[in-house]
């Protein structure tokens, strides 16, 4: 970019733990950073274009003005919805919400610069069946999947012996009232699924093949830097089914790099569902092949850079200050 100073617009929640270390080192990298959360709007925070003598694009926000025909990066991380005062009724709300998200989603969706992901994108991203479509046809192994709301299905797979796991197609976050959210792990199926079958009515659920690994991989994609991490799952006998079971201490293995047919894969991948950004996970079989799991586009991965001192925050900002549009590239692995 022209500009020597560069500009960085992060979309999250107040409270977010992974965005403040990366919001020190693009200050340490000399960037400016303006951190801000939707739920400003439309009170607290002010979006302004107009052509009128002359193009203006601005974001307003407490004291601070950003030009966002300036930025070079917006890393769209979880920011939360739009508030409205109590002096507008529901349907003046419902009203203005949709006004805001076509005006602030135009508004932001026209910026010439880097987005770590445009939540366009993410949205199509996170639907896993499409992803394990899209996988399948660039020459991945995914695990053979069954699809359904029909409990027959479900039956009939299980009876002709397959060895079966039901996964969440989303978080598989339940938030009862009064609790703490609770989450769905990853469970091998066994006879109840013919006393549960009926359960599976209530929406479309995901079972897969159960396959056998010798460990598992996290790939944190940050642009065209890999940072992959082997995940010691068959080692404890908690994890040997979800490693999510396992949230005090992670068993790491040795670094491994990804092999250049998975990384091109992956690439390839990444490209058609339009993200920067991406966590994908792998299972690796006792005969080394990778096993294509799932890409989250938002997935978490300060745990690995304080566990293994990877310079994840490093690359974000780094990737952040380049400037857009991003151009998909040579990759560099990084180990530990």
């Amino acid at each position: 970019m022209a500009d020597t100073q560069a500009e960085v617009l992060i979309l999250t929640q107040d409270f977010d733990p992974t965005v403040d270390p990366v919001v020190r080192s693009l200050t340490a990298k000399g960037a400016r950073v303006a951190r801000v959360d939707t739920s400003y709007f439309p009170r607290d925070l002010s979006f302004t274009t107009s052509d009128f003598g002359g193009e203006r694009e601005v974001m307003r926000y407490r004291d601070r003005e950003v030009d966002l025909s300036r930025l070079s990066g917006v890393w769209y991380r979880r920011p939360t919805a739009f508030e409205f005062g109590d002096e507008m009724g529901e349907a003046e709300q419902e009203f203005a919400r949709y006004e805001g998200l076509h005006g602030v989603g135009g508004i932001l969706r026209g910026t010439d610069c880097l987005w770590m992901n445009r939540p366009d994108a993410d949205s199509v991203a996170e639907l896993k069946p499409y992803q394990l479509k899209l996988a399948k046809r660039l020459g991945m192994r995914v695990p053979r999947t069954l699809l359904t709301n029909d409990p027959d299905e479900v039956v009939r797979l299980a009876e002709q012996g397959h060895r079966l796991v039901y996964k969440s197609l989303t978080g598989g976050v339940i938030h009862y009232p009064g609790a703490y959210p609770s989450g769905l792990l990853t469970t091998v199926l066994g006879e109840e699924i013919h006393d549960n079958a009926p359960r599976v009515r209530h929406t479309i659920c995901q079972f897969q093949e159960y396959i056998e690994k010798a460990y598992e991989v996290r790939l944190t994609v940050i642009g065209n830097t890999y940072f992959s991490v082997t995940v010691d799952s068959q080692g404890d006998a908690a994890t040997q089914v979800d490693w999510r079971a396992e949230t005090q201490q992670m068993k790491y293995g040795d670094y491994r790099p990804i092999p250049e047919e998975v990384v091109k894969r992956t690439q390839s991948l990444l490209d058609e569902l339009g993200i920067v950004y991406a966590a994908v996970d792998f299972i690796v079989t006792p005969e080394g092949e990778y096993v294509f799991l799932e890409a989250n586009p938002s997935g978490q991965f300060m745990w690995m850079q304080n566990d293994l001192d990877l310079p994840m925050s490093d690359c974000v900002a780094d990737l952040l200050m380049q400037g857009g549009p991003f151009r998909r590239g040579e990759v560099e692995q990084v180990g530990y």
